[in-house]
């Protein structure tokens, strides 16, 4: 499935599962808080597929493209609810990081040219 929402403009692939509404509108909110914080062009791609050997687990990965360096959270385990909380929890507090670098580089800038003179 493909861009799920035209105003988040998200992709998401679920595989081998029938319930998958609490899925997307888990996605939904989880692409939304993304964009919100980061910025509204990035790319947001989410694959939920089971394992190849051990079709009890399933593997979560998350793909945050358009930041100053690409976010790729890969995740597995039996819950598929659980285990998408993790990669939303890892992926946020990488992107995070990225902006938070971006801020206290240019405070250090800042700085160093106030009392250079």
């Amino acid at each position: 499935m493909k861009f799920h929402q035209t105003e988040l403009m998200y992709e998401l692939q679920i595989k081998g599962l029938t319930e998958t509404d609490t899925l997307k509108q888990l996605a939904d909110h989880t692409v939304e808080e993304i964009k919100s914080t980061t910025n509204w062009d990035t790319e947001v791609q989410i694959n939920i597929e089971p394992e190849i050997k051990d079709k009890r687990l399933f593997k979560v990965s998350m793909s945050v493209f358009g930041l100053q360096e690409p976010v790729i959270v890969k995740k597995s385990g039996k819950n598929v609810l659980s285990v998408f909380r993790k990669v939303k929890k890892t992926a946020l507090r990488q992107i995070h990081k990225q902006n938070e670098k971006g801020i206290t580089i240019r405070k250090k800038q800042v700085f160093k040219e106030q009392y250079a003179s």
